[in-house]
């Protein structure tokens, strides 16, 4: 007979359990949150699905990607079931609905939601979470306090009121060395002043000129001096660069609901540039905006506006609109929002910037840097378009933009490729920096496209393929690797400055892209190892001056001891009934479950190599030590066996993990 039903008043036990007490079988007070959750201090992600009973139970194994004829599989079999007897959970299997993708909104200053898009390392680096989540449980990588925030630096009180600007005194020597430092943090993105026009403003405004500038031309130079002061050491970026770009600040928005001019145009640029470094990036998004609208209205976007790209003048209004598109589409893309100059570069790219009329501005080395950044950039939007905001992604639509990277590398000028770095002086610098800035975008260019590829191989079943079996999941791979080695290279070589605004965003999504590699595969890769630990060192470094890179070395840090404690629970053996663990330190009120439970635990790097038979090669530093063969072939191959148990509402904040969107 069936059960009789309940009144809801009167059930003794909670009608469902939510998301963590379900996955771990745990009795669930049915409340949000949970007594169960408070007490494990992760209160704030607790919720309930308040779906179908139907619907709860963990989703069955991702579906096949597509296969060719030759790599086809035999007829579906049941991981463990190497007969294929048990089919019945594969007969159940029918395809579960795509479940939709959605934009991530996390919590600014004050408190508000702010959107983040799916192409954003930020979304990604939520997916990890809730792929470590379900692998080994709720950790501090996982869930933390800033999990729903987006790191942003509070605002000082000087800052906030305003207060005055009796600090900004320094000479014009002092003020060149700033250039300089400008001139290399801004290599290669930003070409907003012609070749002598920063010594000619700072001339003026050190005498009786300085009556003739206009408040733009004046917050362009203070700002020029912040950015540089930002740049140079952690304290003349407190003590320099806030006066000046608060002095810069309020000149531009004296005039800037009047008649706009070029000049306009370049401070706000600047401003943006400046609070990137701040770690502000909301407040350089607006910035680029006003930049954005107010260059339209002067007609920076229009072919008509260059009608003779032999005048200096012309040039000047062209190279500083193409600044403008370079910072604009790579916050962007860092932030996955549409941007403010989108749908206005296509009339201008056709007619101006990709004909043949600035091909020998294309080649000069002052400006070369700025044309390699605006055309890589235009293929990461357009990829970004097509892959993240129309969501369709195979071979056919991800082999074109590879294609198109290709054709662009091979453009690039050698003095690009290959830097002069022996002389040691600032123009030395500046060519370096041009060089690691254009380097680096071709490296995310490739680990944006093809990142949706990698991370349908790493959560595919392991007997329908592994993440090196595609050469695209390789290339995102790779690209990583090759962003931070060089990198790292820079910071060995010393060509790095204090705070490197856009690097360290750079950085960080190359290193979740390896750090979610290390946790899913097997096998240990020494360089990918080695590449990961460089990003952390490269971020620590500039995590001295940027609380910004100091967060993101942090996250990469928590990442790095999920990946330890998934690599301990794979290597752990049984213990041997003719002998037990008489001593230890462990702490007071464990109990004697709790000693023989961390037994598994208390082998050192040479215990793991002396009784498991592992060497000292394939156990790579004290951090990544394990046993992944032994621990392989226990589980049939499925290293990732919680794989198949994977909530589908997990992944909803990532748009490409179904692997039937690949065709290979």
């Amino acid at each position: 007979m069936p059960r009789p039903k309940v009144h809801p008043s009167q059930r003794q036990r909670a009608a469902e359990a939510c998301n963590f007490c379900r996955a771990s079988k745990k009795r669930c007070s049915a409340t949000v949150p949970c007594t169960a959750c408070q007490r494990r201090g992760i209160g704030d992600s607790c919720h309930l699905t308040h779906r179908p009973r139907g619907f709860r139970a963990a989703p069955l194994p991702l579906p096949h990607p597509p296969r060719t004829r030759a790599s086809a599989p035999a007829p579906e079999q049941v991981p463990g079931s190497p007969s294929g007897g048990d089919c019945s959970r594969a007969r159940r299997s029918s395809p579960a609905p795509e479940p939709e993708s959605h934009a991530r909104m996390l919590l600014n200053l004050r408190g508000e939601r702010v959107y983040i898009g799916e192409a954003a390392s930020l979304s990604f680096l939520q997916l990890i979470r809730d792929t470590v989540t379900a692998q080994i449980g709720p950790s501090q990588f996982s869930h933390n306090e800033k999990r729903d925030s987006m790191l942003e630096m509070e605002p000082s009180a000087a800052e906030s009121s305003g207060l005055g600007t009796a600090s900004c005194n320094i000479d014009l020597e002092g003020s060149l060395l700033y250039t300089r430092t400008f001139e290399a943090a801004t290599g290669g993105l930003l070409d907003v002043f012609g070749p002598t026009e920063i010594e000619d403003l700072l001339v003026k405004t050190k005498t009786d000129e300085a009556q003739s500038l206009n408040p733009c031309q004046h917050a362009s130079i203070d700002l020029v001096i912040a950015i540089g002061a930002q740049c140079k050491s952690p304290l003349e970026a407190q003590q320099v660069g806030p006066p000046y770009f608060r002095q810069a600040q309020q000149r531009a928005f004296a005039g800037m609901l009047e008649d706009p001019n070029v000049d306009m145009v370049r401070a706000f640029l600047l401003m943006a540039f400046y609070m990137l470094g701040h770690c502000r990036r909301n407040t350089a998004f607006m910035y680029l905006g006003i930049a954005a609208r107010a260059a339209v209205a002067l007609g920076m976007h229009s072919p008509h506006s260059y009608t003779d790209l032999k005048d200096p003048v012309c040039q000047h209004r062209l190279h500083i609109w193409m600044s403008l598109c370079v910072l604009d589409m790579l916050v962007s893309s860092i932030l996955g929002r549409p941007p403010a100059t989108a749908g206005l570069r296509a009339e201008l790219d056709a007619a101006i910037i990709g004909s043949n009329s600035s091909s020998a501005t294309r080649q000069s080395p002052r400006t070369a840097g700025l044309f390699a950044s605006y055309e890589i950039l235009t293929i990461i939007n357009e990829s970004i378009e097509a892959l993240y905001g129309r969501k369709v992604s195979s071979t056919i639509t991800v082999e074109p933009y590879l294609s198109k990277i290709e054709a662009w590398s091979k453009r690039l000028p050698s003095f690009l490729r290959n830097p002069l770095t022996t002389r040691g002086d600032a123009s030395t610098q500046k060519a370096a920096t041009d060089s690691i800035h254009v380097a680096c975008l071709y490296y995310f260019a490739i680990t944006l496209v093809t990142r949706p590829v990698l991370i349908s191989r790493l959560t595919s079943r392991p007997d329908v393929s592994t993440p090196s079996s595609s050469p695209l999941a390789s290339a995102c791979l790779d690209a990583g690797v090759y962003l931070i080695q060089a990198c790292s290279e820079a910071h060995k070589s010393g060509l790095l400055l204090g705070n490197m605004c856009i690097l360290k965003a750079l950085i960080f999504a190359a290193g979740l892209i390896l750090g979610f590699d290390m946790f899913a595969k097997k096998e240990l890769d020494y360089e990918v190892e080695v590449a990961f630990r460089s990003a952390k060192d490269v971020l620590d470094f500039l995590g001295v001056q940027s609380p910004q890179a100091s967060h993101y070395s942090e996250i990469l840090g928590l990442l790095s001891n999920a990946i330890m404690k998934r690599r301990m629970e794979l290597s752990s053996r049984p213990r041997s009934k003719y002998v037990g663990k008489l001593f230890s330190f462990n702490r007071e009120g464990h109990s004697d479950h709790d000693d023989s439970a961390g037994n598994d635990e208390a082998l050192t790097f040479d215990d793991r190599i002396s009784t498991t038979g592992v060497t000292a090669r394939e156990v790579v530093g004290e951090v990544w030590g394990a046993d992944m063969p032994a621990q392989a072939a226990e589980m049939g191959g499925d290293v990732l066996r919680g794989w198949d148990g994977l909530e589908l509402s997990q992944w909803d904040s990532f748009p490409f993990f179904n692997p039937r969107a690949f065709g290979f």
